[in-house]
């Protein structure tokens, strides 16, 4: 009768959620039992169920994905390059724009937004624009040309304590008819973007565009991709038709994906998903993918863009095991913590890991005290608040613990018909066996990290401290005679 008040009074302290030390310590010589508890309390499938974490009929595997037809597109080819040396008189440059731009010296003043339409009359003739950026910008310069002629683009930087030209981009494939693509971050000061006729004569387009609004450009590849704050909004700009925006994450065991995307109003905005090999149509909603490393990819289906309006993506990230059986669960409001078990009740899951409903402990100061957990055939777990008053356990929840070991977002629940022993053969303590244990889990393997109650040593004079998880909160009714 001894245990069953300290138990009785640990089921109050932990309800304010932690134990304190007695004053006094006590000895144990005992063996607890309560009767042996029959499951009859089983659980059904509702369709309200689905809100409290996620419809499970939608989980998406690779298997699932459809690929698309997507080819990232390519800047910055220089299979030629200029080596001529190009000095500027800033007095005599951007004067006007009304002679022919065919040299630095001579180049029209633009703004970086605008659309350029010229035509070079000789092979190897040039036609050069300046303009001004204030701070760092995303620079794209786009050219198409006459399918009979080959244009090279060449990007230079203005040293101002010299007065030359320093080449800092470009494109120049080699073909008649190919177009150039230049892409790169500038840092503030003077440019002056030269095209030469390196095959033919005839016209051109050259679509320029400038990106300052999106702190994470230059992220249009996968070398260069922005890695991506799991939990968090991320939001990012469309600067030109050709920006693609890449984000990196990588899948682990047991990992759901939800995702979630939103384009701007007014906006075609896509986002697909890369494996490293394939493009894929992605939409906002759970996936289970294969381990690996991927990346959520940004872009526009049209030519309309835009530097203001922000698209916003979000990647939330939390483990389930994979059993279409295991739809009940006790969860935190994050789903960073996840305990998981089937109408049945056979199989118990935390953060997609099974739980190992045994342990064993070794206690070498103060007289070799062993301690063992056995699972029994009709072991259960405490999932309605019947059961726990029955036993005088707990509900499932999670908790940090402090002291006197750490851990973090531990699971703790309670087990019944279960057998619980502690024994010394050199010591006080000899004797204790119970039918109800509330354990703690540690939800990143499943493994039991120690039993909370009962317990000889706690129930001394040894302190546990630790704090709740707050919005623990289970997607079944656990008091259906409420």
């Amino acid at each position: 009768m001894k245990i069953r008040k300290i138990a009785a009074a640990l089921a109050v302290v932990i309800f304010l959620g932690e134990i304190i030390a007695p004053l006094t310590t006590t000895v144990v010589h005992a063996e607890e039992d309560v009767e042996k508890i029959v499951v009859d309390q089983t659980l059904s499938f509702d369709n309200d169920m689905e809100n409290g974490v996620m419809d499970f009929s939608s989980i998406k595997k690779n298997s699932d994905l459809q690929v698309v037809d997507f080819e990232l597109e390519n800047p910055n080819i220089c299979e030629r390059s200029i080596e001529t040396q190009y000095s500027v008189d800033m007095a005599q440059a951007l004067s006007d724009n009304e002679s022919v731009n065919d040299n630095p010296n001579s180049a029209y003043l633009i703004n970086l937004g605008e659309q350029l339409n010229g035509t070079v009359s000789a092979e190897l003739e040039q036609r050069w624009y300046a303009f001004s950026v204030d701070k760092k910008t995303k620079f794209t310069a786009a050219m198409a040309m006459d399918d009979a002629v080959d244009f090279d683009l060449y990007l230079f930087k203005f040293n101002e304590s010299e007065s030359t030209l320093e080449l800092v981009g470009g494109s120049a494939v080699v073909g008649n008819g190919e177009s150039e693509l230049a892409m790169c971050m500038l840092d503030a000061g003077t440019y002056f973007m030269g095209i030469e006729a390196e095959s033919g004569f005839g016209s051109y387009s050259v679509f320029t565009y400038s990106g300052v609004n999106d702190d994470k450009e230059m992220n249009d590849s996968p070398d260069t991709a922005s890695s991506y704050k799991y939990n968090t909004e991320m939001r990012g700009t469309i600067d030109s038709p050709f920006d693609t925006d890449f984000y990196k994450f990588t899948i682990g065991t047991n990992d759901i994906l939800e995702f979630t995307f939103n384009s701007p109003s007014g906006y075609d905005y896509q986002a697909l998903l890369f494996d490293g090999s394939s493009f894929y149509n992605i939409d906002s909603g759970n996936y289970r993918l294969e381990e690996g490393t991927y990346y959520i990819v940004v872009r526009s289906n049209t030519i309309t863009c835009s530097d203001n309006e922000y698209y916003k993506i979000k990647i939330h990230k939390f483990k389930m095991a994979d059993d279409s059986d295991a739809v009940f669960m006790w969860y935190v409001p994050d789903k960073s913590l996840v305990f998981q078990f089937d109408g049945d009740r056979t199989n118990f899951y935390v953060n997609g890991n099974p739980i190992d409903f045994t342990f064993s402990k070794q206690i070498n100061s103060g007289g070799n005290i062993y301690m063992n957990l056995y699972k029994t055939s009709d072991q259960n777990v405490v999932l309605f608040e019947r059961e726990s008053v029955q036993v005088m356990g707990e509900l499932p929840t999670f908790i940090d613990i402090r002291a006197p070991f750490s851990s973090s977002g531990a699971l703790v629940i309670t087990v019944f018909n279960t057998q619980w022993i502690v024994n010394s053969y050199s010591s006080e303590y000899s004797g204790f066996e119970s039918n109800v244990a509330t354990l703690i889990i540690d939800s990143g393997t499943g493994k039991v990290l120690d039993v909370m109650t009962p317990h000889p040593i706690y129930d001394e004079g040894v302190v546990l401290r630790w704090t709740r998880r707050s919005g623990v909160t289970s997607n079944y009714n656990h008091d259906p005679l409420d």
